[in-house]
């Protein structure tokens, strides 16, 4: 099923359909209770390092789980563990090489597309049976992407992303509001990683729930800048927050002329790419889009398209890298 995050989610004050879908989220809040409460959590013989989120889509968790698997790579053997999230294969793959060709996001999902340019990848829907798996593999460590939300598995360390620009929107749960859970659950994090510039508003709400928790900021470049200087483009994606790609376009000065937004891990068709032509001819401009929708393009159509390579700075990590040297 594919979703549009809606527009009232990011207010900071309820709207109408955010008070009257509110009954809901209170009812999804007991379904997510029972099911904490009810659920027995398993420890296993090698760390699980969860990079998630209580926000819904583009917190620049994918981007967090790269940035710490080249922490460890120097010196560990670490696989990515997701479920591939938007794929329509139901079966385990196992991408036990950087970069392995031929894979097709329909079946492993973009994110493990992406992750696999940085580290091995095991895609399943079930997380404790892969682990398992993955530690007879002899693997040393497992960065789990998403899964704060999954307390069958234990975690040695739980870092939580989000968008300083967002932040927690109206700060309501799903479907009033983009929350997957409360932000007191932030109680059970090690470390957030919060995109976007230094805010002591933030900070300080974060420091009242949980005055241990560490705060990391991140910021994003663009790798390929120069590609994409002095030329007119129709930006579109399908990611969980559009608004996040088109402001990094307008923070680099990259001329926007439209933007397009399709719903979160959308599968493009020939009928998609021939209008997105027909834009662009009639704006005589180039089309531009993100890694992660890149990777679910068919290849006839790739190079026609350009997109933006992100690199994520962490911002002084230092305490982060500290903690994971001590999980070993």
């Amino acid at each position: 099923m594919y979703f549009i995050k809606p527009k009232f989610w990011d207010k900071k004050n309820n709207s109408f359909l955010s008070i009257l879908l509110y009954p809901l989220s209170f009812f999804y809040y007991l379904i997510c209770i029972i099911r904490k409460k009810t659920t027995i959590t398993q420890k296993f013989k090698i760390p699980i390092i969860c990079v998630g989120n209580i926000y819904i889509g583009g917190t620049g968790k994918t981007s967090a789980a790269i940035e710490i698997i080249k922490i460890l790579n120097k010196s560990k053997k670490v696989c990515f563990l997701t479920k591939g999230y938007g794929r329509k294969s139901k079966r385990d793959i196992f991408l036990n090489k950087l970069n392995i060709p031929n894979q097709k996001a329909e079946d492993t999902g973009d994110e493990a597309l992406l992750l696999n340019k940085f580290g091995h990848v095991y895609i399943s829907n079930n997380r404790a049976e892969a682990i398992n798996t993955i530690i007879k593999l002899k693997y040393e460590a497992i960065i789990l992407d998403d899964g704060f939300q999954d307390h069958q598995i234990f975690k040695n360390l739980n870092i939580l992303c989000f968008d300083s620009k967002n932040w927690v929107g109206n700060n309501n749960l799903i479907p009033s509001g983009p929350l997957r859970e409360p932000l007191t659950s932030i109680k059970e994090a090690n470390f957030i990683i919060v995109k976007g510039e230094k805010n002591q508003i933030i900070e300080k709400e974060v420091k009242n729930i949980n005055p241990n928790i560490e705060i990391i900021y991140a910021e994003n470049k663009i790798e390929n800048i120069e590609t994409l200087k002095n030329k007119n483009f129709i930006a579109f994606t399908g990611i969980g927050n559009p608004y996040s790609f088109f402001n990094t376009l307008l923070d680099h000065n990259i001329k926007i002329i439209k933007q397009i937004i399709y719903p979160d891990h959308f599968q493009f068709t020939e009928k998609n790419y021939k209008v997105l032509s027909k834009e662009a001819e009639n704006n005589k401009c180039d089309l531009l889009t993100t890694e992660k929708d890149y990777l679910r393009i068919n290849n006839n159509f790739k190079e026609k398209i350009y997109y933006t390579k992100l690199n994520t700075l962490l911002i002084e990590k230092e305490s982060l890298e500290e903690k994971l040297k001590k999980l070993f």
